[in-house]
């Protein structure tokens, strides 16, 4: 995979055949035992890493919410926010200790794709 090391692929990897074995994605000690990687800290490291390079998707809060995205969603849009939203999506991302893309793309997927009341 372009932009990831070797770890960071194996870690992909592991990850979809996982979700296309069982229909969930593997806890962070799955991962880290399969990975052969023992801290806490530094499977928690790498996922992020994984995540704000956009091969890989999480929904904050919740155990097992490791996606794979799919090809095409995001890519190549230039989002610049005015500072307001710029501020609010730094904060969110702060506080849900996701990347500021992560927390935008979670903002611009639910605004276009939570149903509106009738």
């Amino acid at each position: 995979m372009i932009g990831l090391t070797s770890v960071q692929a194996r870690c992909v990897e592991f990850v979809r055949h996982r979700i296309d074995a069982c229909g969930a994605s593997p806890s962070y000690r799955e991962i880290a035992d399969h990975l052969g990687i023992r801290g806490r800290g530094t499977i928690s490291h790498l996922i992020d890493s994984i995540v704000e390079r956009g091969a890989l998707l999480r929904e904050p809060g919740k155990a097992r919410t490791l996606s794979i995205p799919e090809p095409g969603i995001g890519d190549g849009f230039v989002v610049r926010p005015v500072p307001e939203v710029r501020r609010a999506i730094r904060a969110y991302a702060k506080e849900h200790r996701i990347s500021e893309r992560t927390a935008a793309e979670e903002a611009l997927r639910a605004y276009f794709m939570e149903p509106t009341a009738p």
